[in-house]
């Protein structure tokens, strides 16, 4: 962010405090008196009749804000007056995310400390639904149909968030679709032309390939075409493999998992050849223990997949010309992700009902522009996805030749779709294939087969053939140990 100052925890739990101080001494000067009625002799100013005070519920709410810290600060202190406002009858604490912040989230539920309302991204987000840690809310969303608007959002926003029966646990905190940033001066020094702006026309995988293999290095700096977070268990290989037409989740059963087919061992074996043989894509340890922003920043990756939360980054740091297009089509079709971030109340909070009117209020279209503006993050809602480029062109002018576009578009076609998620989730993906994967993309040291060996496992616990305590011998016996 452009002038913007990086705030330590320490200031922003200061700057917290007293804005939430001023806002209340605010609040208390604009409560209204009762006017006194009129009588005969009327009652004297002073003697009229106040009315009693509601009941203060003070509530506490868990941010995630990893990106753009102090401009949710300056969000935050815009979004609370106007809420306060609205809620005289509800204060709430703003609190900064923590080191480990799954891990805290995990134990202060178990102390039974934890906020009311609490924010989580990707698998996270479902695991304390599977966990029976969060609020139903479905008799919230039907009872405030009109005001909560399901219809705003785009086709598939809510199913990581979907309970045995359907119910809806969590709304969405912004929605980021992944697409592929890329350095205009890399692309020029190589003779590339730039990529397409709509998703209308985006390039195939194999044009991406071709791209990557004319930006590599391999003598003196190593350069690569592109990268990610990691091709992993989750979300960064799901969106590629619903690209060639299969899943890493059976989406009509999410005991089952489809790692076996013969599509999803082809797209597998498609991402270590680029690893490992063309050597375009950046993976493991030749990245140098350097994050994927780090090695685009410096100048050393063509391209980069990634979605719009890393927006300030870019706009913040680069020292060279790039711009967004869209992330490239399967041998099946259009493909990307949704981001899988959202907000739910916990199970056992005090106050269900103040902390559904918070809810509201953060997944608001006041919030929302609020957001854009603040932290560059993707609206949620259909509705303001319009706005999402000229709020971040008016806030950051040397966007005006970004495409920004290109993340609005996506939603409005119902393009993607959010982290597929396993009925058991974090052991199917940490304990059983995650080890698989390592071995095929991060290692080399075994074929992709292995993955979907690893697949059959994942079904054999989900359906109760195998327990947990099991998992390791039935690694051991496909040979990972």
């Amino acid at each position: 962010m452009e002038g913007a100052k990086r705030y330590t925890r320490r200031e922003l739990l200061v700057m917290t405090g007293t804005a939430a101080l001023a806002t209340m001494i605010a609040a208390c000067a604009r409560a209204p008196e009762t006017p006194a009625k009129a009588t005969e002799a009327p009652v004297k100013e002073a003697e009229a009749p106040k009315p009693a005070p509601a009941q203060v519920v003070k509530l506490r709410h868990q941010s995630r804000e990893p990106e753009a810290a102090a401009g949710i600060m300056q969000l935050w202190n815009e979004f609370y007056p106007w809420f306060r406002d609205q809620n005289p009858n509800i204060e709430v604490e703003w609190l900064p995310q923590p080191a480990g912040y799954f891990e805290q989230t995990v134990a202060e539920m178990v102390a039974g400390t934890a906020a009311d309302t609490i924010e989580h991204c990707c698998w996270e987000s479902a695991y304390f639904v599977q966990r029976g840690e969060t609020l139903n809310l479905q008799p919230f969303i039907d009872r405030d149909a009109a005001e909560v608007n399901m219809d705003d959002y785009y086709e598939h926003q809510f199913d990581p968030w979907k309970d045995e029966q359907g119910n809806i646990h969590l709304m969405p905190r912004f929605t980021g679709t992944q697409v592929v940033y890329y350095n205009k001066d890399f692309f020029d020094e190589a003779g590339i032309p730039y990529l397409p702006k709509s998703w209308d026309d985006n390039i195939d995988i194999q044009r991406y390939a071709e791209i990557g293999m004319m930006c590599r290095q391999r003598e003196g700096v190593l350069k690569w075409g592109s990268s990610n977070y990691g091709m992993g268990t989750n979300w960064l290989t799901q969106y590629h493999l619903r690209g060639w037409g299969t899943n890493m989740v059976d989406p009509n059963d999410n005991r089952r998992s489809n790692l076996d087919t013969p599509a999803a061992q082809e797209c597998l074996e498609n991402i270590r050849q680029w690893i490992w043989e063309d050597k375009w894509f950046a993976y493991g340890a030749e990245m140098g223990g350097e994050g994927v922003m780090a090695l685009f920043l410096s100048g050393r990756l063509g391209m980069m997949e990634i979605g719009p939360w890393e927006l300030v980054n870019c706009i913040e740091s680069a020292t060279f010309r790039w711009d967004v297009a869209p992330m490239p089509k399967g041998p099946a079709g259009q493909t990307t992700h949704q981001s899988v971030d959202g907000t739910f109340i916990w199970g056992k909070t005090k106050h269900p009902e103040e902390a559904w009117t918070f809810l509201k209020a953060v997944t608001s279209p006041f919030y929302g522009r609020l957001y854009m503006r603040w932290a560059t993050k993707q609206p949620s809602r259909k509705s303001l996805l319009p706005e999402f480029p000229q709020i971040l062109r008016d806030q950051y002018p040397m966007t005006v030749d970004i495409n920004l576009e290109v993340f609005g578009e996506s939603l409005a076609k119902d393009l993607g779709g959010p982290e597929e998620m396993f009925v058991n989730d974090r052991v199917c993906k940490s304990e059983i294939l995650q080890p698989a994967f390592d071995k095929v993309l991060l290692l080399n040291e075994m074929p992709v087969s292995v993955i979907g060996e690893a697949a059959h496992i994942v079904e054999r616990f989900n359906l109760g053939e195998i327990d947990v305590a099991q998992i390791g011998t039935e690694l051991a016996k496909i040979g990972i140990r």
